[in-house]
């Protein structure tokens, strides 16, 4: 284990940018439990930042000694490691690793027989912005588990540290891929995937009855769905609400939706 140098400090702040992220394809992930589910992953690790508050616990004197074996590590202080955060509490660890390859083809989808007892559904998400709803639909979509999550233009990158850390762990294990409309548009009817759009003005989902491949399209926090989102859905869904809020949080009526389509059989 090495300290941590000025110049590679410098580097891992710049990775709290878009920009950056992409042009050197790697991303943070700040405090333990999201660090132990990288390594668990298998997604290339390629440093971790320890301070000493790390070891306070057994649980950080282990996840020190892991990371070691997968990794490059260094030590730096705990008012540095927070400098390096987005949060005012990263647990005494983060960690660098590489943003993977993923295009709509590692969206796998099963056979049409595999699929009769259990559903498949894609998580398509139109302009969702808040870094928190991204990272809960990504949880969602692995709790329900979702063969994927498509990201379409508009929607905030699933590697902002803010994202990581709320998906806790599930977008190292859920294909997240973000993609053009019309290349969207074109793999679900490759596909042959039935698109749900939600909006208050839809079917109820009580009233429907979805086939073996399912897609669900949630909008915008305050726009709602696009026109284009709208144009390539088969129909428009909505959730019943007996009360009196006019809406859902995003994340919410998705995970609602998701729901109901694993209960569904096909």
């Amino acid at each position: 284990m090495s300290a941590l140098s000025r110049a590679e400090a410098r580097r891992i702040r710049g990775l709290q940018t878009r920009k950056n992220r992409e042009r050197e394809r790697l991303f943070v992930a700040e405090g333990v439990r999201v660090v132990e589910e990288l390594i668990d992953s298998g997604l290339v690790l390629h440093e971790v930042v320890a301070a000493p508050s790390l070891e306070d616990t057994p649980r950080g004197r282990a996840l020190l000694e892991r990371a070691a074996l997968s990794g490059r590590v260094f030590r730096t202080t705990d008012a540095e490691l927070r400098s390096l955060s987005t949060t005012d509490t990263p647990q005494g660890v983060l960690a660098v690793a590489r943003i993977p390859e993923r295009t709509l083809e590692d969206v796998e989808l099963r056979s049409r027989d595999d699929a009769i007892a259990a559903r498949d559904v894609v998580l398509v998400l139109d302009a969702v912005q808040d870094p928190g709803n991204l990272g809960t639909l990504i949880r969602s979509a692995d709790a329900f588990a979702a063969a994927g999550v498509i990201a379409l233009p508009g929607t905030v990158d699933c590697w902002n540290p803010k994202v990581v850390r709320s998906a806790a762990g599930s977008l190292f294990r859920v294909p997240v891929v973000h993609a053009e409309a019309g290349d969207v548009r074109a793999w679900l009817a490759a596909k042959d995937v039935r698109t749900y759009a939600a909006d208050a003005d839809g079917t109820s989902v009580d009233d429907i009855t979805p086939g073996a491949r399912v897609a669900l399209v949630v909008g915008n926090e305050g726009a709602g769905l696009s026109d284009e989102a709208r144009s390539f859905a088969d129909e428009i869904i909505a959730i019943p609400m007996p009360g009196r809020a006019e809406s859902l949080n995003v994340a919410v009526a998705a995970g609602i939706l998701l729901y109901a389509f694993t209960r569904q059989s096909s």
